[in-house]
């Protein structure tokens, strides 16, 4: 609700749009700081082994043995797998490998698939931890940019930069609502309006006396397409005239959306609860 209204025939009205304050792209930075994990020292690690000799038997014979580690294994491997028939020439018909294992045992199986009787040696090791390592938290920053554009805005307008350069939200999220309420505020020009009234009775030399800067008046011309549109009064200009009449300006601004005062809920709760508003 406006706290006068005034129409062009009490008033001298002058309409232009300004410009001076259109932001279509707006741009912020945030300082975040989180906990970096830093390596003092890597962990060490060392390797037990087991060194097999055993004949490959009759083809298609098949062999099987468990090893049980001494601490816990993180990996098993077979290395150095080598076979020789009886008449000591290489062999490699066969197959050698780790059919089951976890961080306490392994079990390695070996075949026979040729056609003749060999021997087979092998290598069977695991790896295992012989440190913790070392390591300390330390707390990293980081500098993040959260932007907001509108491309209508920029297609008509040109493209128009606004930078927050003061510390801002908390969060990325926090910032980037900064960034989009701002853009929703500056995309579009603000008319203005000049407004010439004499105070030819009573009541309107009353209010021109009343009205302060920020009262919300009124505006009523259809010329301009104006019905009963709220503008905020900037500024005041009042002196007297040869007629005893006070005669004003009035310099008054456009109301953004976003400055439309509108009805909106806090929260719920209970007088003496434990919920605070503040």
């Amino acid at each position: 609700m406006s706290d006068y209204t005034i129409d062009d025939n009490m008033a001298k009205l002058i309409y232009e749009i300004s410009d001076r304050e259109i932001y279509n792209d707006i741009r912020a930075e945030i300082g975040v700081q989180h906990s970096e994990t830093v390596v003092d020292a890597d962990p060490t690690y060392s390797w037990r082994q087991w060194y097999r000799y055993s004949g490959l038997g009759n083809p298609g014979t098949c062999y099987s043995t468990t090893y049980n580690g001494e601490y816990q294994a993180i990996s098993w491997q077979i290395i150095n797998a080598s076979s020789d028939d009886h008449d000591y020439n290489p062999y490699y018909d066969y197959t050698i490998n780790i059919v089951e294992s976890d961080s306490d045992h392994c079990v390695v199986k070996w075949c026979n698939t040729g056609s003749k009787g060999a021997t087979i040696g092998f290598t069977l090791r695991y790896k295992y931890q012989t440190s913790e390592g070392t390591t300390h938290d330390e707390i990293a920053y980081q500098t993040l940019t959260v932007r907001a554009t509108d491309d209508t805005s920029i297609a008509k307008y040109g493209r128009r930069v606004m930078n927050l350069t003061w510390p801002q939200g908390t969060t990325a999220n926090d910032m980037q609502g900064i960034c989009n309420t701002c853009l929703a505020r500056y995309k579009d020009p603000v008319p203005n309006i000049m407004s010439t009234i004499k105070g030819t009775d009573d009541t309107i030399a009353s209010e021109i006396f009343t009205r302060e800067i920020s009262d919300t008046i009124s505006v009523v011309c259809d010329n301009l397409g104006l019905a009963s549109t709220d503008f905020y009064l900037d500024s005041i200009s009042i002196r007297d005239s040869a007629l005893k009449q006070p005669t004003c300006n009035w310099l008054l601004t456009g109301q953004r959306t976003a400055e439309v005062t509108d009805w909106f809920r806090f929260g719920s709760g209970h007088f003496g609860g434990p919920e605070v508003l503040g």
